[in-house]
């Protein structure tokens, strides 16, 4: 039987504790040299060069409008949190608490930010989700999103229409009368009845009455 060796138990065993760091602040060349230097309080094992974002407003800043946001990826070696990761540059590199968000690299809504949203669905009819290891992507039905909706809702609208505007669903609409077709009457309107003209020879004297 082929024993490993001690090196490759020690390298499977091993393992980091992966964040994505975001600043909304500027970046000097000082300031990432002392970033660098703060998480070695939990060994840093790696980070990326800071990705500089477009300026626009984002989730992750919301009382702070339109904002440039540099994005890092690090990876650590001491066990730790995303909370104590954000306390830590903000005490030691002196950078305002509410300039810095971190997350979880796999969290789930690192996971929401990039679209790739997971569901935990049991692939079996009856099987318990608290028994599925992995979390498994749900499909979204191409029709469902983006202009490929268009059609559908086109169509649920001309449904609808057919309850309430039922010309509007192809059946005819009743024709118009003209004034040959009204109903003609034997007088005119205008002219036709007169006032009657009181003689006065014919009123008696007195008050009037």
């Amino acid at each position: 039987m082929n024993m490993k060796p001690f090196k490759a138990y020690l390298t499977e065993s091993h393992r980091t504790y992966d964040f994505r760091i975001r600043l909304a602040c500027e970046l000097p060349g000082d300031l990432i040299s002392k970033i660098k230097t703060v998480l070695e309080a939990y060994k840093l094992d790696s980070i990326s060069k800071p990705k500089r974002l477009p300026i626009q407003e984002t989730p992750e800043f919301p009382n702070m409008g339109p904002v440039e946001v540099s994005v890092m990826e690090i990876s650590l070696n001491y066990p730790c949190n995303d909370e104590q990761v954000r306390t830590l540059i903000a005490e030691r590199a002196g950078i305002n608490l509410a300039c810095i968000k971190v997350n979880p690299t796999n969290s789930p809504y690192e996971a929401a930010l990039q679209g790739l949203e997971q569901s935990n669905k049991s692939s079996q009819p009856g099987e318990s989700v608290l028994l599925q290891p992995d979390m498994v992507a749900e499909k979204v039905e191409s029709d469902l999103v983006g202009n490929a909706r268009i059609p559908n809702l086109i169509k649920e609208l001309e449904e609808t229409r057919k309850y309430e505007y039922p010309e509007a669903a192809g059946s005819k609409s009743p024709a118009a009368k003209t004034t040959n077709e009204l109903p003609q009457g034997s007088a005119s309107p205008i002219g036709t009845h007169k006032n009657k003209i009181i003689n006065p020879r014919g009123m008696k004297a007195g008050n009037g009455k």
